[in-house]
C-alpha cells in the first residue's frame, strides 16, 4: 500500500516510491535523500501544522508537513 510520509508513526520505516511535487521541490527533496526506494523512517510525525522529522540516509531531516504530503511511501515489513 502506497500512502504519504507524513502518515508514518513515529518509529515506522518505509522506502520511498514516488515523489508528486513541482520540478523545484522534487528536486530539493532529491537533494535531501528522497529518491527511489530510499529507506526512511519517522522520528518526530503526524503533527498536522508543523514539522516533521525523518532520518534519511542517516541524517535527520525536518519537512513541512505539506511537503511530507508529497512524498509517496510504501511500509517495510517489521524485521524479524
Amino acid at each position: 500500500m502506497v500512502y504519504p510520509l507524513n502518515e508514518l508513526n513515529p518509529g515506522d520505516t518505509a522506502e520511498v516510491v514516488w515523489i508528486i511535487s513541482d520540478s523545484f521541490m522534487s528536486s530539493q527533496l532529491d537533494a535531501l535523500g528522497f529518491t527511489f526506494k530510499e529507506r526512511v523512517t519517522c522520528i518526530l510525525g503526524n503533527r498536522r501544522d508543523s514539522m516533521n522529522a525523518y532520518l534519511i540516509r542517516g541524517t535527520l531531516i525536518a519537512l513541512r508537513t505539506e511537503n511530507a504530503k508529497e512524498v509517496l511511501v510504501r511500509a517495510l515489513e517489521p524485521s524479524s
